[in-house]
C-alpha cells in the first residue's frame, strides 16, 4: 500500500486522531474563507495554536524563513485594533507550488501569505489535518504525491487557517487536482527495437537515466556492450559501445554495469578463453572511445559488480574444475585498476576433502556499512544428497568477513540467490527461486533479513510453473519491486515485474512482457531512481533472435 511521505511536516512521523484534537480544544474553522475576532478561541479558553502545540510536543518546522505579511512586531506582541478599538482580521492566502492537475510524483509545497504576522498556521487535506500548530515559515508543509494510491488521485482541498497572537484567525482554501499514473504503468513507451542490440543485462541510474549492459550478436559471436538511455524520453543518447566477446549473457550472470561516485561507469563480463573463461572490466564514456580492458585470471567469471566510493566490487567465480566452481569477490580500485583483496567462498576441507561442490557468486549489494554477496552452493541435505541452496556472505567495506549463512531449505528441497538489495528500515531482502528436487519447477523466492544478517520471513510466489527472480529492489513506499521471469504452460518463458506489499499479501501490481517470438523474455535488471520510478530492461524474443527492452515504470 501506498503511504503519504512527509517530507518537512511540523508534526513529522506522528498521526494524529482529529477526535483527539478536537477534543483537545483545536475546533476545525468551516470551510469558508473568513477572519474571527478574540471570541474565535477553544471553550477551555485556549487559542488554536496552544491547542494544536497540545497535541504534540514535539512540533518540529523547517527552515526559519518568515511568511511576508504586512504589520510591525508590536501587532503580534499586543494585538492589533484598529480606531474603532474592534481587532483587525487576518487576510490569508495559500500558495501551491504544484500544476494543477498534478500528473508526475514529486513533491507538493503549501506556502501561506497572511497579511500581518501570525503565531501558528495549520494546514488541511480536506478535513484531514496535514500539520497543525507550525510556525510561519516559507513552505509552511511539504508532502509528496508519490503513487495514485495516497494522497490519492482526484481533488483535494488545501486549507490554512492562521492564528495570530492576539486571537484573531483567518483562513483560505486552494484546490489540487492529482491524477497519477497508477504503479506499474509505463512512464513512457518501453523501448524495444530489432537491433543492433539483442539483451539488456544490467542497469544504473547516473543522473537523468541509465547506463545500460547488454549484448550482441555479430559475425564473431556475442559481444558485450554498453549504452546510454535518457529518462525523459526512453531513447538511446548516441551510439552503443561495442565491447570484447561474451561467454555468458542473462539475468545473473551478466554483463554488469556501475557507476561509482565520481559518475564513472564501468561494464564487466565473462569473456571465453583457452576453453575456459575470465572476467573483463571496462571503463567507458558515452560519446568517446572506451579506455583500456582489465582482464582477470584464467578461469574466473563474472556475474554482478556494485561499487562504493571508488572502488568496484565484481562477483562470481572460479572454476575449480569443468562445471564446479568456487565463489569468488574482488575489490578493484576504479582509479588505478589495482586488485585491493579478493575473496574466496568454498565449503571446508572437512565437508569437501577434494573440492568437488559448485559455488557461485550471483548479486551484490551495499547495505549500510556492509557488502551483501548472494548466490549459491552446493550442501548436503537431510537424506545425504547433495542440494543446491542459498548462500549469504557478509562483508565490511574493505572485504573482512562479517558473518555467513546457507539457506536450510525449510520449504523447498533447493533454492537460490540472484538478486540482493538493502531495505531503508534496515536489513536486506533476497530473491531468487526454489523447486523440490523430482520437480523441474522452480518457484520464485523472496527472503527478508534482519540489519544483523539473520533470516527472518520468506514468501513463494504461487506460479504453476517454472519462475525465477532475477532482481529486486525496494520503493520509497516500502514496496518491494522483482524482476524475472515466468513460464506459463505450453507456453514459453515472459518477462514478470510486479510489486508485493511486504511477506504477506497478493501483489499490488504486476507487469507480463510476451515478445512476439517464441523463445525465453526475461526483465534482467531493475533500478530505482529518486522518486522510485523504476527502470526495468531485459531481452524479449522476436523471430529467431531476442531485442532489448528497457521500461520506465510509475511506482
Amino acid at each position: 500500500m501506498s503511504r503519504l511521505a512527509l517530507v518537512a511536516a511540523a508534526l513529522a512521523g506522528c498521526t494524529l486522531d482529529w477526535d483527539d484534537v478536537s477534543q483537545a480544544g483545536h475546533a476545525l474553522p468551516p470551510l469558508t474563507s473568513s477572519s474571527t475576532s478574540d471570541e474565535a478561541t477553544t471553550s477551555s479558553g485556549e487559542d488554536a495554536s496552544t491547542a494544536a502545540s497540545t497535541v504534540d510536543a514535539s512540533t518540529t518546522t523547517s527552515s526559519p524563513v518568515t511568511v511576508s505579511g504586512s504589520g510591525s512586531a508590536s501587532d503580534s506582541d499586543t494585538g492589533t485594533t484598529g480606531d474603532d478599538s474592534k481587532a483587525v482580521p487576518v487576510e490569508v492566502e495559500v500558495v501551491i507550488n504544484s500544476p494543477s492537475p498534478m500528473i508526475a510524483v514529486g513533491e507538493v509545497q503549501v506556502s501561506v501569505w497572511t497579511s500581518r504576522p501570525v503565531a501558528s498556521i495549520d494546514i488541511f487535506d480536506n478535513d484531514v489535518p496535514l500539520v497543525l500548530g507550525a510556525v510561519p515559515v516559507n513552505p509552511v508543509h511539504v508532502f509528496e504525491v508519490t503513487s495514485d494510491d495516497i494522497p490519492g488521485d482526484g481533488t483535494h482541498t488545501i486549507r490554512a487557517v492562521a492564528h495570530a497572537a492576539d486571537g484573531v484567525s483567518g483562513q483560505d482554501a486552494e484546490e489540487l487536482l492529482i491524477d497519477v499514473q497508477p504503479g506499474g504503468t509505463d512512464v513512457w513507451p518501453p523501448y524495444v527495437k530489432p537491433g543492433p542490440i539483442n539483451g539488456f543485462t544490467s542497469a544504473a541510474i547516473r543522473d537523468n537515466g541509465i547506463d545500460v549492459a547488454g549484448y550482441l550478436e555479430t559475425n564473431d559471436g556475442l559481444k558485450a556492450v554498453a549504452v546510454r538511455i535518457d529518462g525523459t524520453k526512453g531513447q538511446p543518447e548516441g551510439e552503443p559501445i561495442h565491447l570484447g566477446p561474451v561467454a555468458v549473457i542473462g539475468g545473473g550472470r551478466g554483463p554488469a554495469i556501475a557507476v561509482t561516485g565520481d559518475e564513472a561507469t564501468f561494464v564487466a563480463w565473462t569473456f571465453p578463453d583457452s576453453g575456459s573463461t575470465r572476467w573483463a572490466v571496462t571503463e567507458i564514456k558515452f560519446g568517446e572511445p572506451h579506455g583500456p580492458t582489465w582482464i582477470g585470471a584464467l578461469g574466473t567469471s563474472v556475474n554482478a559488480m556494485t561499487s562504493v566510493d571508488d572502488v568496484l566490487i565484481l562477483v562470481g567465480a572460479d572454476e575449480v574444475s569443468p562445471g564446479t566452481h568456487d565463489l569468488k569477490a574482488w575489490w578493484i580500485s576504479a582509479p588505478d585498476a589495482e586488485l585491493v583483496h579478493e575473496r574466496t567462498f568454498a565449503a571446508s576441507s572437512d565437508d569437501d576433502k577434494f573440492n568437488t561442490r559448485d559455488e557461485v557468486g550471483r548479486g551484490v549489494a551495499i547495505v549500510g556499512d556492509e557488502v551483501v554477496v548472494v548466490g549459491e552452493r552446493e550442501t548436503k541435505g537431510l537424506d545425504m544428497k547433495l542440494r543446491r541452496r542459498t548462500v549469504v556472505l557478509r562483508y565490511d567495506l574493505d572485504a573482512a568477513l562479517w558473518g555467513q549463512w546457507t539457506s536450510p531449505g525449510e520449504l523447498m528441497d533447493e533454492d537460490a540467490a540472484m538478486a540482493v538489495a538493502p531495505l531503508r528500515g534496515g536489513g536486506f531482502v533476497v530473491t531468487g527461486w526454489a523447486r523440490d528436487v523430482g520437480f523441474s519447477n522452480r518457484l520464485l523466492l523472496t527472503r527478508w533479513f534482519s540489519a544483523e544478517g539473520e533470516a527472518g520471513s520468506l514468501r513463494i510466489e504461487p506460479t504453476p510453473s517454472d519462475a525465477v527472480g532475477y532482481t529486486i529492489g525496494e520503493d520509497r513506499e516500502g514496496k518491494i519491486i522483482i524482476a524475472g521471469a515466468t513460464k506459463k504452460p505450453l507456453q514459453d518463458a515472459d518477462s514478470w515485474i510486479f510489486a508485493i506489499p511486504g511477506p504477506v499479501g497478493p501483489p499490488v501490481w504486476e507487469v507480463i512482457r510476451n515478445g512476439p517470438g517464441q523463445g525465453p523474455d526475461e526483465a534482467a535488471s531493475l533500478a530505482l531512481d529518486t522518486w522510485s520510478s523504476m527502470y526495468v530492461v531485459g531481452s524479449e524474443f522476436d523471430a529467431l533472435q531476442p531485442r532489448a527492452f528497457a521500461l520506465r515504470l510509475y511506482p
